[in-house]
């Protein structure tokens, strides 16, 4: 073996593990980046689509998700694309929750990468009418959101609402 083939065997390991280093390196400040001002835009997104949902308005609802956006509600309705997001909330909002407020808090956002992030955020559903025509009662639930940064913009791309079951009586 010649000498400089040594040295390449010697030096290459470590080049290797510095450019990792940097790589990695780089990904944390970025990742730290995204969840400062980030965070805030996200916030942002999701109080956006409460206060719309509080109004009432499908169109307002749907343009906070990407037009390829996944919605899935509490009663296992799918919806695929922003057009059958807003489709979904038209009769919603002129029948069983015409009256009904969503109050929320979030609990975590956490940056898959950058422009990834899930968000879990608690809601409590009042006003809401059941099948019967009657006064839902108090509704409390969960919120599972993948958001994605499209052109600096953050937007839903996945939407899974589930509620939490009542604890058992004693």
């Amino acid at each position: 073996m010649t000498r400089s083939m040594t040295k390449i065997r010697v030096l290459l390991p470590a080049a290797i593990a510095a450019m990792v280093f940097f790589s990695l390196a780089l990904v944390g400040s970025r990742h730290a980046f995204a969840s400062g001002g980030d965070s805030a835009a996200i916030k942002h997104v999701i109080e956006g689509f409460t206060a719309d949902f509080n109004r009432h308005d499908s169109h307002a609802v749907s343009v906070w998700f990407t037009e390829d956006a996944d919605f899935i509600n509490v009663q296992q309705a799918d919806s695929q694309g922003r057009k059958n997001i807003e489709d979904h909330f038209v009769p919603l909002f002129s029948g069983r929750l015409k009256n009904a407020h969503r109050t929320i808090s979030v609990k975590s956002i956490r940056f898959v990468t950058p422009d990834v992030a899930v968000a879990d955020v608690d809601y409590e559903l009042t006003g809401a009418i059941n099948v019967n025509g009657t006064a839902d009662p108090l509704r409390k639930g969960l919120y599972d959101w993948v958001l994605v940064k499209q052109n600096g913009k953050w937007l839903i791309s996945a939407f899974h609402e589930s509620e939490v079951a009542a604890a058992p009586a004693k």
